[in-house]
């Protein structure tokens, strides 16, 4: 009897330290997190990892937000449906949490289907006579934005996208690529066909003349959906999926796309990252790209027309990435030529500044990719690019 009064005070001290440890979860990125994954927010905020590591801490008792927006759309506790899109997930030890009355893992935490991505017009006007987009999710009638589109829906095509990047950027989820949608904005335009290479060679066919597609449309060259503000600028697998929208896409030559744009989006990422300065990036196209025909004359390159048959869907000339630190009032810009067709004569014309790529020793091109990149200081870019908001640049970022 004694012995057992023992074991209950023992059992009572020990439940009492026990409440008095500040007890943590750690969770691991690309280990912890259900699939499908709901969107995460931390204090009204989408969810960051630690900036040193891909794991999340947590305090004991601390919460997180889980939800699943969307239309017929729930979290899912353990394969049994909580008939709620949205829950309060509570720490308790490692990654085991506590939501309502159930207790367990926090990667059985999950949704019924992906949560649902949507795009809004602001009412917000941007460059003739286009209009503010912001895309995120809508979770208990508030609506949490990644990012903002300047787009045109009469040509369907995007001006800028801007989105901030921040320090530990660099560490992102492992996931599926998903398919990109438009939404309600492109009307009675099928933006997955234009892609398609049947389409693309039977534009240029028709713009170029007959047979020329085959001179730049191949199996390793081909237009692609760019994506403006990258996927891999976003931690998390829901906000990833919000990046798979059109409206943060533009039609960039698949040589390009894999060459100098991707060896600039991990240079800015891990620049940021080591710099641990959140910045404001805005993404974004310029002109459209000219093609020599038949007889030698230029001509500009849609990918489709409107009913009216005007010409829709530019291919970009430029594409852009202009970084802000709007806490140091610094920026940068970094341009590249949409196109491998042009020789150093033509290139040479096309480069609108002085270039800076040598103050940028943290960047390095791909040389090899066939196109031309170059960067500017703030002051000469928006001399070209005129339709971005005024910043407050007082000097450039390195």
């Amino acid at each position: 009897m004694d012995h057992f009064k023992y074991l209950v005070v023992f059992c009572n001290i020990l439940t009492i330290s026990f409440d008095n440890v500040d007890s943590a979860c750690t969770l691991s990125l690309n280990k912890d997190f259900g699939i499908p994954s709901p969107v995460y927010l931390q204090n009204g905020e989408f969810l960051v990892p630690n900036k040193t590591s891909s794991d999340i801490y947590m305090k004991r008792s601390e919460t997180l937000l889980v939800a699943c927006p969307g239309d017929k759309r729930h979290v899912v506790l353990a394969n049994n449906s909580a008939q709620s899109n949205a829950l309060e997930a509570h720490c308790i030890i490692n990654d085991t949490f506590r939501v309502e009355r159930w207790i367990g893992s926090f990667k059985d935490i999950t949704c019924n289907n992906q949560p649902w991505f949507t795009a809004e017009e602001t009412g917000q006007a941007c460059y003739q006579g286009a209009k503010v987009y912001r895309v995120g999710y809508q979770i208990q009638k508030r609506f949490h934005s990644l990012y903002e589109a300047c787009f045109d829906k009469e040509q369907a095509h995007t001006h800028y996208v801007r989105h901030q990047l921040s320090p530990g950027a660099r560490i992102t989820q492992y996931g599926t690529r998903p398919q990109f949608t438009e939404g309600n904005l492109f009307g009675k335009v099928r933006m997955a066909e234009l892609y398609k290479a049947k389409n693309q060679k039977a534009r240029l066919d028709a713009i170029l003349g007959s047979d020329m597609a085959d001179n730049y449309v191949t199996k390793k060259q081909f237009l692609t959906r760019g994506h403006l503000a990258a996927r891999a600028d976003f931690t998390l697998r829901a906000e990833q999926r919000a990046s798979f929208h059109y409206i943060n896409t533009a039609p960039q030559w698949m040589r390009g796309n894999a060459g100098d744009w991707a060896a600039l989006e991990d240079a800015i990422r891990r620049r940021v990252d080591s710099q641990d300065s959140t910045v404001v990036v805005y993404t974004g196209t310029h002109e459209v790209l000219t093609l020599p025909d038949s007889y030698g004359k230029l001509q500009q390159i849609y990918l489709t027309a409107d009913a009216n048959n005007n010409p829709i869907v530019p291919v970009p000339m430029y594409f852009y990435k202009l970084v802000y630190d709007p806490a140091k009032k610094t920026a940068a810009a970094f341009v590249s030529v949409n196109s491998s067709f042009f020789n150093q004569t033509q290139v040479s014309c096309l480069s609108f500044c002085d270039d800076e790529c040598s103050r940028h020793k943290w960047l390095k091109w791909r040389s090899n990719d066939g196109t031309h990149s170059f960067c500017c200081d703030y002051e000469n870019f928006v001399e070209k690019i005129q339709y971005l908001p005024k910043l407050d640049v007082r000097g450039i970022f390195y």
